[in-house]
């Protein structure tokens, strides 16, 4: 995120704030729209549109009038997220929460319908042994799957919950209800704790790595089952989804506390 001292060319704002809310419209935006959404005159938020037009971001209704984004924003969101680091960013973000608690936080990304760990931070001492980077679960086993498992679509997750659904421990939920259940809850208060699911005796808790409302991956701190108090959940959730957030500026939602 920019930092409030940090120098800024005050135009460019301007024209980037005027694309952002063409992105939004859900129809054309008219010049007197787009002058009070900037705050500006009128012939100020005609120079604003001519450059996003010019540029190619944006082009004139055709007989209704007014502006819309043109699909080159598309094209250029597709070029970041095929250049996305997950992995270096997901370290960037997470090393100091990591350090924080001297525990180790693992990434995971979705393959088909399970998740492999692409990353293992480690920040301490506890639990070196713990999910080892190319290990794959099912979507519903583990928090870091089910928070990905949260994030399929309804027809994704049904197909998903239609089919066999096995158990690595006495505690691995398999019921589709529950698991829906659990969905619900995930989305809700945007992580997952999971207790026992993987390994009998080990304990995480994960969040989701969400840009603009597609889901990248997760990420996963874990510990010993009888290591946390539910204060420390509660600590480790805070400081989980605040680190996700940062990855892509934005501001952590769902509930802090178990």
């Amino acid at each position: 995120m920019r930092s409030p001292d940090a120098p800024v060319v005050q135009s460019a704002l301007r024209v980037l704030k005027a694309l952002e809310y063409l992105c939004r419209a859900s129809q054309a935006v008219s010049l007197e729209e787009l002058a009070r959404e900037l705050s500006v005159a009128q012939p100020t938020a005609y120079r604003i549109a001519n450059t996003l037009i010019a540029t190619g971001y944006a082009r004139v209704n055709g007989f209704h009038g007014g502006y819309v984004a043109t699909l080159k924003v598309m094209e250029l969101s597709s070029q970041v997220y095929s250049t996305f680091d997950l992995r270096g960013e997901a370290r960037n973000a997470f090393r100091s929460v990591g350090m924080q608690f001297g525990e180790t936080i693992t990434v995971a990304q979705a393959d088909g319908f399970e998740v492999v760990f692409v990353d293992k931070i480690r920040a301490g001492a506890s639990l070196a042994f713990y999910c080892h980077i190319g290990r794959r679960l099912p979507l519903h086993i583990g928090a870091a799957a089910r928070c990905i498992l949260a994030h399929l679509d309804d027809d994704e997750l049904e197909e998903y919950l239609g089919g066999e659904l096995t158990a690595r421990t006495s505690a691995t939920h398999t019921s589709p209800a529950v698991l829906r259940a659990l969905r619900t809850q995930a989305l809700e208060d945007g992580y997952v704790l999971s207790v026992d699911e993987v390994d009998i005796g080990v304990s995480a808790i994960a969040v989701p790595l969400m840009d603009r409302g597609r889901v990248l991956g997760a990420a996963a701190i874990a510990n010993t089952s009888t290591a946390w108090t539910p204060e420390d959940r509660a600590d480790r959730v805070r400081a989980m989804k605040t680190a996700a957030a940062a990855m892509f500026g934005t501001v952590a939602s769902g509930r802090g506390a178990l």
